[in-house]
């Protein structure tokens, strides 16, 4: 190869290689600055796609545990209050037994009887006022005591993140827990002789038949929607793993591809010095 000077070549053939090497140096700071591998499209097209979608689904799970909790809370807001009832229920039929005795004078019976009716209306206001997020819980339409004629409330819980799968929508029907007419119908309008006593027991046993099996439903309903939670947040935490794995950077990786850019450049820098330094022995040339 010929001795010119108007193209150096070696100096050319340095700044190309220099460039490349300082390019990889910034991306490895950069990586390292952002802690991310995927910092824009170019770095990864197909990898960044894939981690905007489970980035999504992620978000949409984390809420999904946000609306199963939030369910669970309601819930069991509604069995509290059917709790509460319950126990309503079992003291109004002590008062029942009590008053079925044959040695209560009719002043006995009336002095029961006052507490007996404000606990029935006190029922009727349990249920009125038993909310969650300001949604009825528990109103329903008052029904008969295993249920005939009474009206749920409806909710349906949606725990899940993709719409194009079912099963993603739980329901739970609150049963109606103003039981008063199935403790208030007929002679049970007041406790004034053994007759209508035994009839409050009779009538009070189907109420808290009835009450127990609500219950019974709310508290599965709550068993179900703990492992929903506990299932979507192994789903969120596999997901995260994943993206992770896709766009994350690897700080042992890019530790050492930014020692080594930065051999590379000093080394490169000070070849393209020597590179641009060759032109001068001409000179020698030009002086013999």
């Amino acid at each position: 190869m010929g001795v010119v000077i108007n193209t150096n070549i070696s100096s050319i053939t340095a700044s190309r290689i220099l460039s490349n090497n300082r390019s990889d140096l910034e991306t490895a700071m950069e990586r390292l600055a952002s802690g991310k591998r995927i910092n824009s499209a170019n770095d990864d097209a197909a990898g960044m796609a894939v981690a905007a979608k489970m980035r999504a689904d992620i978000r949409s799970l984390n809420q999904a545990v946000r609306n199963t909790n939030d369910a669970i809370s309601l819930v069991n807001t509604y069995d509290g209050g059917a709790a509460e009832i319950e126990s309503i229920l079992i003291r109004m039929r002590e008062l029942a037994v009590q008053a079925k005795t044959g040695t209560y004078q009719s002043a006995d019976l009336t002095n029961a009887n006052y507490e007996y009716a404000a606990l029935k209306s006190e029922i009727e206001r349990i249920a009125g006022v038993t909310s969650f997020n300001r949604l009825a819980l528990a109103q329903g339409s008052t029904g008969a005591a295993g249920g005939t004629g009474s009206a749920d409330t409806s909710f349906t819980f949606y725990v899940g993140s993709d719409v194009a799968r079912t099963g993603n929508g739980i329901t739970f029907a609150a049963k109606a827990l103003d039981l008063n007419l199935a403790v208030s119908a007929g002679t049970l309008n007041s406790l004034t002789d053994a007759t209508s006593a035994g009839q409050a027991i009779s009538n009070l046993d189907d109420a808290i038949t009835e009450l127990a099996a609500n219950r019974a439903q709310a508290g599965a309903l709550v068993n179900r929607l703990e492992h929903t939670a506990s299932n979507l947040m192994n789903v969120s935490q596999r997901l995260q793993e994943a993206v992770s794995g896709v766009e994350d950077a690897d700080y042992a990786a890019e530790s050492a591809a930014l020692a080594r850019g930065m051999v590379l450049a000093q080394a490169g820098t000070a070849m393209l010095a020597q590179a641009n330094q060759a032109p001068q022995f001409v000179l020698t040339l030009l002086r013999s």
